[in-house]
């Protein structure tokens, strides 16, 4: 609703207030994951292990040195 006030010469700002947004989410560029790397791992370690869960890979992970949270296990798994 805000990008057709916008095409029709309304200020960005404006028409955030107009429609309720917070002027934040207007101007907020998403940024790229930078885990491709970790997915692909995760998935081989699932493979390897197909009856385990997250928790399982996580262990394996931290003892192969890496050092990450189990909810960002979670989150990719």
């Amino acid at each position: 609703m805000a990008r057709q006030l916008v095409t029709a010469r309304i200020k960005p700002e404006r028409a955030c207030f107009l429609v309720g947004l917070p002027k934040s989410t207007w101007h907020y560029r998403p940024k790229r994951r930078q885990d491709g790397e970790l997915r692909r791992h995760i998935r081989e370690l699932a493979l390897l292990h197909p009856r385990r869960g997250y928790r399982f890979i996580h262990a394996l992970l931290l003892q192969e040195g890496h050092h990450l949270n189990r909810k960002k296990v979670r989150r990719i798994w």
